[in-house]
This record gives C-alpha cells, structure tokens and sequence, in this order.
C-alpha cells in the first residue's frame, strides 16, 4: 500500500469541506425552492436540466483556459463507459429533487444515508471491493438503520420514499462509475475530474431536459397553471432561470469537489465524509422547516451512522494489514 503525502491529505481535507459546505447549502436551497409547503417551484426535472447545462458550459470554459485535454472515446467505448454514468447521475439528481418536493429534508437525508450500502454493492460489482462477511454485516446494520428510520418517520409519503431511494441506489451505481472511469483512463492527467465532468455533463443535461419536456410539460398550458407561473412573462422567465442558475453554479462546486475527493481516495471515503454532513443537514431542517423526529427515527440514524463507522474502521484495519506484511 502506498503512503499518502502529507500534501495530498490537505488536499483531500480541502475536497471534503468543499463538498461538504456547498452541499450541505445546496440541500436547503433545493428544499426551500421545491419543497409544496415552501416556495413550491413543481419543475424539479427541469431545474436538474439547467443545472446540468451550467455544468456543461463551465466545464468547457475552464478547460480552455487551463488548456487541459480530454481523452478522446471510440464511439462503442464513449456509449459503453460514458453514456451509462451520465444516465446513472441524471436519473440520480433527477429523482433526489424531486423527492424533495414531497418529504421532508430530514427524511430525504435519512434514506440517502443508505447510499454506502450502494456504493458498496455496486463496489463488490465492479471488483473495487472483495466481499466478506464483516461487510455484509456492515450493510446489514445500515439497512436495518434505514428500516427505523423509515418506520419512525410521521409525515411518510410513499411516492417520495421510492424517489429518493431510487437516488440512492443510481448515486451508488453513479459514483462506482465515475471511479471506473476515472481510473481507468490510459491517461490520469487527460482524465481529469474537470475532463469527466466534460464528458459527463451534455449526456445528463440531455437525459434531464428529456424526461422534464415529457413529464414536466413547462412550457405547455395546463390546468392547474401553476408550472406556467414561472415562465408567463418575459420577466418571471428570467427570474426563474436566474434562481435555477444559481443552484447549478453551487452544484457545480460541489460535484467538482465529489470528483476530485473520488479521484484522490475512493467512494467510501465520500460516504464516511458525508456523515456528519447528514447530522448537520438534519439538525438545520429541524430548526429551520421545523420537521419532526421520533424516537424510532433517532434509534435509525444512529445506527446507520454506526453502521458506516464501522465499516471505515474496517477499511482502517484493512489498509494497516496490508501495509505491514
């Protein structure tokens, strides 16, 4: 096992508040903007297609002015390795906002706390990780976490139970793919976490604006008139289109963040770093949207937060063996 230097670490500890503080922004900026009992804004489909576009544009902006190459893909490469992560994290981003239209934050950040086991699943898949009992009883512990909270929680809305386990399942599969893609890559320095984003990027802005134009409909009249609210006006268009902008330069920090901490460590790295981002995102969506926690809810969070410290312990451990023999 190699050591990793000191400057690398600070790195990765820079990576890790990145993510962590525009995350954690981004999770209150979504919730107040689409959550029915707050602004409201029904078009969670669409504002995952601008922000995908933003990506998209300043992905190609930065590249050209730090120079960087891109790895160029064969067609049957580009659709084999490309097309499926970009897919996985539209349908990803797609259904974690639209779940936030009808849970509460607390809730949504309950359920997507099961994203290690994924990660893990989708890990054991790709050949990243070697499954053991130890891990499958670490799952197992997440799981049963998740079940709790799932049973404990008081404003239960079925619809958006599957949305959000639906981004938890596709961010495991996501994150394992951008890995392997990353990694993969006869050139680590034409495969940067920028490149992947360039590759990434039109390919979910594509997927997003797809399903928005056939579920969404915003821009075709409806009854309820309540989707045609924001785009009525000249005005009200570019208001709107400002709002979602917005989102999409915080997401973009975020996901570069995400990229580069992946790069430097791994996914599970991202999972463990997420946890006391979690309690945080909890803790304000109690005092912020005043959401309510019963006692099951706590017993599940606790143990699924216990859940995934024990599995970096066991990484921990892991890691140490390997390193003395």
């Amino acid at each position: 096992m190699q050591k990793v230097s000191k400057t690398a670490w600070k790195y990765n500890a820079l990576y890790i508040f990145t993510w962590y503080f525009f995350s954690t922004i981004l999770s209150i900026y979504n919730k107040t903007l689409m959550g029915k009992d707050h602004y409201n804004f029904n078009l969670p489909l669409l504002m995952s297609a601008v922000h995908s576009g933003i990506h998209t544009i300043m992905t190609r902006i930065l590249i050209n002015y730090y120079g960087h190459t891109v790895q160029n893909y064969s067609f049957m490469e580009y659709f084999i390795k490309v097309v499926p992560c970009g897919v996985a994290a539209a349908v990803e981003i797609c259904c974690a906002n639209a779940s936030l239209v009808l849970i509460t934050l607390s809730f949504y950040t309950m359920i997507k706390s099961s994203t290690p086991v994924w990660v893990l699943i989708f890990s054991f898949l790709f050949g990243f990780e070697r499954p053991s009992l130890k891990l499958v009883g670490v799952i197992s512990f997440i799981v049963f976490g998740v079940w709790l909270t799932i049973d404990g929680e008081p404003k239960f809305d079925s619809k958006g139970f599957i949305l959000v386990l639906t981004a938890a399942v596709a961010s495991g599969l996501r994150w394992n793919m951008a890995q392997y893609l990353m990694k993969s890559s006869k050139s680590n320095k034409n495969n940067s976490p920028l490149a992947t984003m360039y590759h990434l990027s039109p390919i979910m802005f594509i997927t997003m604006l797809s399903l928005s134009l056939v579920i969404e409909r915003p821009f075709q009249q409806q009854d309820t008139a309540t989707t045609n609210f924001y785009f009525d006006s000249v005005s009200k268009s570019i208001i709107s289109l400002g709002i979602m902008s917005f989102g999409g330069v915080l997401a973009f920090i975020m996901t570069i963040a995400e990229l580069y901490l992946i790069k430097g460590t791994s996914t599970v790295t991202l999972s463990v770093a997420g946890i006391s981002k979690e309690i945080v995102v909890i803790a304000l969506s109690v005092l912020i949207y005043g959401d309510e926690l019963t006692f099951k809810t706590y017993m599940g969070l606790m143990i699924s937060i216990i859940g995934i410290i024990g599995y970096n312990y066991y990484k921990h451990a892991s890691a140490t063996k390997k390193h003395i023999e």
